[in-house]
């Protein structure tokens, strides 16, 4: 009879645990972590980081490195920095999106370094107030006729978007269209 209550016993308590384990893992499912877009440094407000379509959320486990593995802080980002960005979780569906920001490598190779320049230019450029916010889509660099062109977009007007061209070596806005 006491090896019957002994071994009953026994099964009761792997029961409990076992099945305070499934709970536990049900409440708090695992973390998906998911690669953004490649892109520039436009806004940095709040512990948070606009690069493209998407405001990142700095958070204290959030790892920022060079892309050597050098850890940085939040205090090493700028406006205009080239970024590869991962998020943890999903991302939510707004304009522009957020997400919970894993891992923010700073690109620091000497073409990321040249189309800082040439952003960094063409934000200052059309930025006329403080709260305006802007949006880098896309960069394309002509070599031969020496000039960058900025696709941007202004978060508060998001029906069209426009260039900026740069010229590569003086960083003077030659056209903004």
């Amino acid at each position: 009879m006491k090896l019957v209550m002994g071994k009953s016993f026994i099964f009761l308590f792997l029961f409990f645990i076992l099945g305070s384990c499934q709970s536990f893992s049900e409440e708090q499912p695992h973390k998906s972590i998911g690669k953004g877009e490649e892109g520039f440094i436009t806004d940095l407000d709040d512990k948070r980081i606009l690069i493209k379509r998407t405001y990142y959320k700095v958070k204290n486990h959030t790892y920022i490195q060079d892309e050597h593995g050098a850890k940085l802080s939040y205090s090493d980002l700028a406006i205009g920095m080239k970024v590869k960005p991962w998020y943890g979780g999903e991302v939510e569906e707004s304009f522009p999106s957020k997400a919970d920001a894993e891992l923010i490598r700073i690109l620091k190779d000497e073409e990321s370094l040249e189309e800082q320049k040439a952003v960094t230019a063409a934000l200052e450029h059309v930025t006329k107030a403080p709260s305006q916010r802007f949006m880098v889509l896309e960069i394309i660099h002509f070599p031969s006729e020496h000039v960058y062109n900025i696709e941007m977009m202004n978060r508060s007007n998001l029906d069209a978007s426009f260039t900026v061209t740069v010229d590569d070596s003086t960083e003077e806005i030659l056209y903004l269209k």
